[in-house]
């Protein structure tokens, strides 16, 4: 799925198409190809597809077999539902709501194809989706719990003990032993903030819904 870039950025200033970034502080320029052993489903929230700061985008260039899918109320994403039946999938969500922790299992070694879902938005939007959403039901929940503090910064207003979405990725590439992989896309999302933030003046901070 092709993000659609919608910049906020001061006038005489350039936009690179590809990642989004301002031009001469884009990260076109970096290397990464991973090939974890488990597989990324994204479900993207609509509004995440023209902010320039969202980190899912870092996924799905540094794992090209990442699969994203775009979140709608009324029109369920029947391709990401019928690959259910193909992998143990985890959805990945973290609340602490009765109907959420009855759900809640803990990461088991497996010799089935594993998956894990990614809801993709603001955590507002998070929970919105995963409400409004029947077909996530009979998915088990994997509750992730960060070892370490949000380096994202680039939204107002961010939920405390709350990850973006490239950091989730980092969680569980460790969590299921990952880990040379996990420390690359972890660099390369630091090469990313600190991309954007040299550009920051050219950049305008998108307002967290």
């Amino acid at each position: 799925m092709k993000r659609l870039y919608n910049q906020k950025i001061s006038r005489n200033t350039e936009q690179c198409e590809s990642c989004g970034l301002v031009k001469g502080h884009c990260i076109c320029d970096y290397d990464i190809d991973l090939k974890p052993s488990v597989q990324f489903f994204i479900l993207s929230h609509e509004n995440e597809l023209t902010r320039t700061n969202n980190t899912a985008r870092l996924i799905e260039r540094a794992i090209p077999e990442t699969k994203t899918f775009v979140w709608s109320r009324t029109n369920p994403p029947e391709v990401l539902i019928d690959m259910f039946e193909e992998y143990r999938v985890y959805l990945v969500f973290s609340d602490d709501r009765e109907e959420e922790k009855k759900r809640a299992v803990k990461y088991k070694v497996s010799t089935e194809k594993v998956a894990f879902l990614i809801l993709d938005g603001t955590w507002k939007e998070a929970r919105k989706m995963l409400r409004k959403s029947d077909y996530l039901n009979s998915l088990p929940i994997l509750p992730l719990k960060p070892t370490t503090e949000t380096l994202y910064d680039l939204r107002r207003n961010n939920d405390e003990g709350h990850l973006c979405t490239v950091e989730v990725a980092v969680e569980l590439l460790k969590l299921v032993g990952d880990t040379s992989e996990g420390k690359a896309l972890e660099d390369y999302f630091k090469y990313y903030m600190k991309r954007y933030h040299d550009g920051k003046y050219q950049h305008r901070e998108v307002k967290n819904d």
